[in-house]
């Protein structure tokens, strides 16, 4: 993807909504996912005894707290309450994306609005940010509602919120994501799509799922905003 043809995008959709785990940083560099997710499983046994068998091979941490809600929203509260716990000490190492602090920079030299729109608990990336002295290059955070997951995307719901936080229209978004679902979310409200492909097998899945465009490197994203 050239960045002539990512400005395109950009120029379409000027304001930047940003997801955390994959385009800001690896949130869990140095507390596994897995090991999280079989953390909540142990809590959950506790609380009801036995869950569903499907649930024993989950292991996403946010499809857990999802399937966990199904069974009863007791549990989920239990379940959210512990991952909050999980994601706020998982910041304290996670590893930055290489190049998204140029790029958080370059959005703000162009006037651009930025909005980091995550699936991850709001006290985990305020965390984040804050630790590595980024806080002042985004205006607003949109995070998981703690009292409903079925929110989270691919759920419109957090995009129109950051949107509506930054008095934009949803189609004047571009959202920038490492996960089908985040092209999903995007696409239901009109929104456009940059799709990262981090990892080996990521950009066909993102193009397949309907991404405007998908790139391999957030300095390709840096080059198009200076472009655009």
């Amino acid at each position: 993807m050239t960045a002539e043809a990512l400005a395109a995008t950009l120029r379409r959709s000027p304001v930047i909504l940003l997801d955390f785990d994959g385009p800001v940083c690896s949130v869990f560099a140095g507390y596994p996912a897995s090991q999280i997710t079989d953390e909540l499983r142990g809590l959950a046994l506790d609380q009801v005894g036995e869950l569903p068998s499907a649930m024993s091979a989950i292991a996403s941490p946010h499809e857990f707290l999802s399937a966990a809600a199904e069974v009863s929203p007791e549990l989920g509260r239990h379940v959210e309450e512990a991952l909050q716990t999980a994601e706020i000490k998982a910041v304290e190492s996670a590893t930055p994306t290489p190049g998204v602090e140029a790029f958080l920079t370059a959005c703000r030299d162009a006037g651009r609005q930025l909005a980091i729109v995550s699936n991850n608990t709001g006290a985990s990336v305020r965390a984040y940010l804050d630790r590595v002295g980024l806080t002042s290059l985004v205006q607003h955070i949109e995070a998981r509602d703690p009292s409903d997951p079925a929110l989270m995307k691919p759920s419109p719901h957090l995009i129109e919120r950051a949107a509506q936080a930054l008095a934009v229209e949803p189609d004047a978004c571009t959202l920038i994501g490492d996960q089908a679902t985040d092209v999903q979310a995007a696409r239901a409200i009109g929104a456009a799509s940059i799709g990262y492909a981090n990892k080996p097998g990521k950009a066909a899945d993102l193009a397949t799922a309907g991404a405007d465009a998908v790139i391999a490197h957030i300095g390709e994203l840096t080059e198009a905003i200076r472009a655009a």
